[in-house]
Formats: C-alpha cells, structure tokens, sequence
C-alpha cells in the first residue's frame, strides 16, 4: 500500500464524518471566494475607466437632477476636451426586473466620451439621427434574443409610459465595451425623448474628459467652484472615485462580510479541529503498532499532519473552484451598479487560508502522535 493510498484510508476510516466536514469547509470556501468578490469592489473600487474621465453630479443627492445649462459651463473651463450627460431612467424590460442599467443619453456626445464603447459606425449614426432610436450592449441583446430593428417596449420606474404600450424604442445596434473591468454596459437611448415629453430641462449628472490626469483634482474644484453658492451646487471626482463614493452609500460592505467570513471559519476550525482530534483518539492503538514497527515520532506524526493537510486542502480547491465558476457567473443577478470584481488573488489567498486550516487543526493531534509512549497507549486501549 502506497503512502498515499494509506493516508486516504486514514482520512476516510469514518467516511460519512469526514464527507459531511469536506461538505462544510468546501461551503465555507465557496463563501469566500464569492463573498470577498463583492466586498472587494466596496475596498478598492473597480476600472471605470482612465483617469482623465470625470463625473459631476449633485452635491447633496444623486437623485438632484443638474440643469443642462451646466454643461456649456463645464465645456468651458480649462482643460477640459469633451462632455456629455446621462440620466437614470429606472426602466425594466420584464416584469420583476430590477437590475436594468437604462440611461437617457446625448447621442451627440456620449461616445466621444466613453470612447472605450465599441460601435459601428453606421450604428452610431443611427443612433444620432432618429428620435426613437436606442442602442443596447451585446450582451443585453444575446440575454433577451433581441435582433437589431426590433421595437423595445420599456417600462420606468420613474417616468409613467406616454401611452399604454409603455415605452417604444427601435434597436438600432449594439456596442461593447474594452474595459474588461467594467461592471455593466447601460441601455442608452435619447434625452430629448424626456425632456419632449415631460419637458425634463435638467440631467442626472455630466460626465468629462481633461487632458491631463494629473490636474483632475484641480480641474474638480474649478468645476463646484462655479456652480457654489447656487440652486445647483455640485460634487466633481474622477469616475472611479464617483463608483467608490455610490458603493460607500451602502455602508461598510467589506467589514459586514469581513464578519461573516471569520463567524463561518470560526465554526470551521471547530468542526474541522473535532474530526481530527476523534480521528486520532480512535487511531492511537494503531499509532502505537506504527511505532512498535519502526516508525520514527517524526513520521507517525507528520502522517497527522499531512492527513489534516489534505482534508483541508482538497475541501479548499474544491470551494475555491465552485466560489470561482458562480462569481464569475454572478454579475447577472446582481443590481448594475454593484458589479462583481473577481480577483484571481482571491483564489491564491483561499488555498493559502486553505493549508492554514490544515496546519492549524492538525498541528495538536501531530505533537500528541510525536509525544505518544509506546506502553502507555497500549495499555490505555
């Protein structure tokens, strides 16, 4: 029988205990990988975009709309190269549905911006010359089997439909984006649409580019500068730090699952530590032949050792493994603005927690095996 062999025949001598805690720490392991890939994104924050794209919204509320006029002022402040503008239309597309990302945009302008969108060409003027007209990602359009030319009947949730058949837009094409780390691509379609029918004269928030990276903070204070002390005060960032400042409103999303994780492998270490302490008390007759046989303390107890390790280790590749195929299938069950940032060091410091486990759980039953008399364990049994 091979050193192997003979470990697995060790580790599973009580096969449905061992089963049910492999079943526990690969659930635990699960959790972590798909836990931390969301508290990850309320730590760090994620790629929106470069740097030298910025965002201008309302001081006090992102729900304060901005006068349009605000964008010819923000066009002329120094540094500054393109604007443009988005609205939340709250829209859905089935009944139930609530993680939709749907913006009334300026077609004019929105991909001059967002040059990270990738359209055709003809689409895009499209898009620019009819009214009605609506662009969608292209992974949006393969999720519903929609077909280019079809009408969109949308519904809002803070714009009532000007007519029973709810909101009609034609699909004029799609785009993708570059930036593999963003977290959703919008439904876009045309302002004037809201501000036509509801006589909306104000934007949810401007979006920018300057010309230098480095000057974003001073370029951000020029900005609120001119509209203080106005009906329309407002708050300037980079993307990025406007993404990490939506995600704050949350609350502490990293500590809350930072709390859950250490309650699962507290109860971890308890459960795991058990099976391995019953498992020795059990074998310590057998420990003893060992001995009796030629097998130095040194390796009795480094079987002990390596046995915890696998038990450990394999229930953490495992977890690691399926927590990595949900995360990364996850984002479509998620609300669009909180997207799920899987980061493969996640995976490296779940199998590292993994052998930790291991080590800890199996570091007492491997001193006692090292420490165990011969005499002593035989007459005991």
């Amino acid at each position: 029988m091979g050193r192997i062999q003979f470990l697995l025949r060790c580790m599973f001598r009580h096969g449905l205990r061992t089963n049910l805690t492999m079943l526990s720490l690969v659930t635990a392991f699960m959790l972590f990988i798909m836990l931390r890939s969301v508290a990850v994104v309320f730590e760090t924050g994620f790629d929106a975009g470069p740097q030298t794209r910025m965002q201008t919204a309302s001081k006090y509320s992102m729900v304060d709309m901005l006068p349009l006029a605000h964008m010819n002022v923000i066009r002329s402040i120094e540094g500054v190269t393109d604007v443009t503008h988005a609205s939340w239309f709250g829209g859905f597309f089935e009944e139930g549905e609530t993680n939709v990302a749907t913006f009334a945009v300026d077609p004019e302008t929105y991909f001059d911006v967002y040059s990270d969108f990738e359209i055709d060409p003809n689409a895009l003027e499209e898009f620019k010359s009819i009214r009605t007209a609506a662009l969608a990602p292209q992974g949006m359009i393969e999720r519903y089997g929609w077909e280019i030319g079809q009408k969109i009947s949308v519904v809002s949730t803070i714009y009532p439909a000007p007519s029973e058949e709810g909101w009609v837009f034609d699909l004029v094409g799609s785009f993708e984006s570059t930036n593999e780390s963003d977290g959703f691509d919008p439904f876009l379609f045309h302002h004037d649409v809201l501000r036509e029918t509801f006589a909306a004269g104000a934007v949810g928030w401007y979006t920018f580019l300057i010309d230098d990276p480095e000057r974003a903070d001073v370029v951000a204070q020029v900005v609120d500068r001119r509209f203080k002390n106005s009906s329309d005060e407002t708050r300037t960032m980079t993307e990025s730090d406007s993404w990490k400042s939506f995600l704050a409103q949350y609350g502490d999303i990293s500590l809350m699952m930072t709390g859950i994780l250490g309650a699962v492998f507290f109860t971890m270490i308890l459960l795991t530590a058990n099976t391995m302490v019953q498992g020795y008390r059990e074998r310590v007759p057998e420990l003893a032949v060992m001995k009796t046989l030629g097998f130095s303390n040194l390796s009795v107890s480094m079987y002990i050792l390596v046995e915890a390790l696998l038990l450990c280790g394999i229930s953490a590749a495992l977890g690691v493994g399926l927590g990595t195929l949900v995360s990364m299938g996850a984002q479509d069950f998620m609300p669009p603005m909180i997207p799920i940032y899987f980061d493969p060091i996640t995976i490296i410091w779940g199998l590292i927690l993994g052998l930790a486990l291991g080590l800890f759980v199996g570091l007492v039953p491997a001193v006692n095996a090292n420490r165990l008399e011969i005499v002593e364990a035989l007459h005991a049994h």
